[in-house]
């Protein structure tokens, strides 16, 4: 839990808090040059007041959601503006007043849990300044929960169940087809592989019966998206309505623009005046795509991330509270539902608060709510156990059914190999003669965040060597004079059409004849490749537009102009596949043969 920086205070167990004030120096403050403390000055700095976040120690509200505070002269008639910071003593925000004396509310979104404190002076027409002084403290709640989640994991019926409140529903409109999602659900404590999403399609739509949020004041909507083709018209993905529109817009804009937005209008009216926050990212069809949009009255701004990275931040004035129904799959314009979504629609999120994009706790694993939402969870796309006797079929353990074809003698490959680590049966290749397994396509898009994982033992380290391969990444042994490296590679361009590899390596010579697990990751939304051996992180390397190239998944070696290159020489076992990026509990786990939690 973060705790705010308690400048020069006491806080007491007994009752409400009471505060030791921590006042600027008077050496200190002669030196300032934005206010005048030499003549006679302010006596007091304002008073605060907030219905919102009331003063004490007992919490309200939560990180992340905006309340309104309200600062009065206290006393001092001549004040001509209000000076204040939140959690340090700088009073460095300025509230200028209309008239002299005169109370100003302002808007403050609490990015801290626990005691947060308010400074804050008063200035005269003349720039004299009373001290920089505590004046407010107040509590905040952790980060809530959504106010609305719709996991969309139903798979059949014309209804989805919110699971923040079971007695509100999504009802379809019309008819309602099911898909493979994005996102799965979770049975107990087992892994959670990709459930089901609804397939948008025609004049469908689903509905609630009321609002779930007020998209007047601090809000963050998200979804897992899927665009069967690029519209030519405006999609929404996800909508609150109005009486003629709709608060807000998360989708995909048409025409020209072609991008992803998120949208807010400053009335509900016609015409209304629109603010977009859209990318310059190229949209895709036949990819699942995470979309964020936040609204933070405190900045005055709206906020569009795209798989974890802020594409878009844009000020925004005039946010109305649209009291109409949450839609799935269409908006509503001009007192019609409208632009409706063409493709499938996953794990729609809604809170009232700004979802945040820096962690909460620390940790090797930390990452914030933004990361979560992105990454979160990995979705199992493939796995070879590797432990067939005979045949020339390597089942894919997942439930994709990408089964890999064995290229060898069944009885040189099969039942050689023994894990002594883990205790399991794996595959035994000979780079001789080009063996290797091949599947007839790819298991992950390799231009979103994913993550690898093998056992092998490596028998020959006068060549370079690849364990695992899906055209845009491979895996394996780089050889150097002396010895060589573990090292992932991956493919990103460069500007000029031409593709140019980046490398994660070992901290470490690779290990001949000895079992050693390998994992990697590639993190879309840190822009960042990292190389983990035998459960420990090793280098990482920055990266940014990693390509998506297709192709098979081939273990046991790569292609260089259609022929198999760099073939490995060993033993190989328990390969994995994940689109989304796993963390270092998460590696282990794997490496001892089981699947992450989460």
């Amino acid at each position: 839990m973060r705790r705010p920086f308690l400048r020069a205070t006491a806080i007491s167990a007994v009752g409400t808090l009471a505060l030791s004030l921590a006042s600027v120096s008077p050496v200190a403050a002669e030196k300032r040059t934005d206010f005048d403390t030499t003549s006679v000055r302010p006596a007091s700095g304002p008073e605060v007041t907030s219905t919102d976040y009331p003063a004490g120690d007992r919490a309200h509200g939560s990180v992340g959601r905006a309340g309104e505070f309200t600062f009065s002269n206290n006393g001092v008639a001549s004040a001509a503006a209000y000076h204040y910071s939140v959690n340090d003593a700088s009073c460095s925000t300025r509230i200028t007043l209309d008239e002299p004396g005169a109370s100003a509310t302002v808007t403050i979104t609490p990015t801290s849990d626990g005691p947060n404190l308010i400074h804050a002076r008063t200035t005269d027409a003349q720039g004299r300044s009373s001290a920089c002084e505590l004046v407010y403290v107040f509590t905040v709640a952790p980060p809530a929960d959504p106010v609305a989640y719709f996991p969309l994991d139903e798979g059949q019926g014309t209804t989805s169940t919110d699971v923040m409140d079971r007695s509100r529903t999504a009802t379809a409109l019309q008819d309602l087809d099911w898909t493979r999602g994005r996102v799965g659900a979770r049975a107990g404590g087992a892994y959670r592989l990709e459930g089901t999403a609804a397939q948008i399609g025609g004049n469908s739509m689903l509905a609630t019966d009321g609002p779930v949020v007020d998209t007047s004041g601090s809000f963050s909507v998200s979804a897992w998206v899927y665009l069967d083709e690029l519209p030519t018209g405006n999609a929404t993905a996800v909508a609150q309505a109005g009486e003629s529109g709709s608060g807000f817009h998360l989708g995909y804009q048409g025409g020209d623009a072609q991008s992803w937005i998120f949208t807010m209008a400053s009335n509900d009216g016609v015409p209304a005046t629109w603010t977009y926050a859209d990318a310059t990212t190229p949209v895709e069809a036949g990819v699942w795509t995470h979309l964020l949009g936040v609204h933070d009255p405190d900045s005055g701004e709206i906020a569009l991330y795209i798989d974890g990275v802020e594409r878009s931040r844009v000020e925004h004035a005039g946010a109305w509270s649209a009291e109409g129904e949450l839609l799935l799959g269409g908006g509503k314009h001009e007192g019609d539902l409208a632009h409706q979504w063409p493709g499938a629609i996953d794990d729609v999120r809604v809170w009232n608060r700004k979802v945040f994009d820096e962690s909460f706790v620390g940790g090797a694993d930390a990452r914030s709510e933004v990361w979560e939402l992105a990454n979160r969870p990995a979705a199992l796309e493939g796995r070879w156990m590797l432990e067939e006797t005979k045949g020339t079929i390597a089942a894919d353990a997942s439930d994709h059914g990408l089964d890999a074809t064995l290229n060898a003698d069944p009885s040189t490959a099969w039942g050689q190999a023994w894990n002594n680590a883990i205790f399991a049966p794996g595959v035994r290749l000979d780079a001789a003669e080009l063996e290797h397994l091949i599947t007839e396509g790819p298991a992950i898009r390799t231009d979103r965040s994913y993550s690898v994982a093998a056992w092998v033992r490596l028998d020959e380290i006068d060549h370079d060597s690849t364990v695992l391969d899906q055209g845009a990444f491979s895996l394996g042994y780089e050889h150097a004079p002396g010895g060589g490296d573990w090292v992932l590679e991956v493919a990103s361009e460069d500007g000029a059409g031409e593709n140019e590899w980046h490398r994660a390596r070992s901290s470490h010579k690779a290990w001949l004849g000895e079992w050693t697990h390998l994992a990697a990751t590639y993190d879309h939304s840190l822009g960042r490749v990292t190389l983990h051996v035998d459960g420990v992180e090793q280098g990482s390397v920055e990266i940014s537009g990693a390509l998506h190239t297709g192709g098979p998944v081939t273990i046991g070696g790569s292609w260089s102009e259609g022929e198999l290159s760099d073939p490995w020489a060993g033993d190989i076992g328990d390969v994995h596949l994940y689109q989304g990026t796993l963390l270092g509990s998460d590696i282990s786990r794997v490496m001892l043969g089981y699947l992450p939690l989460s």
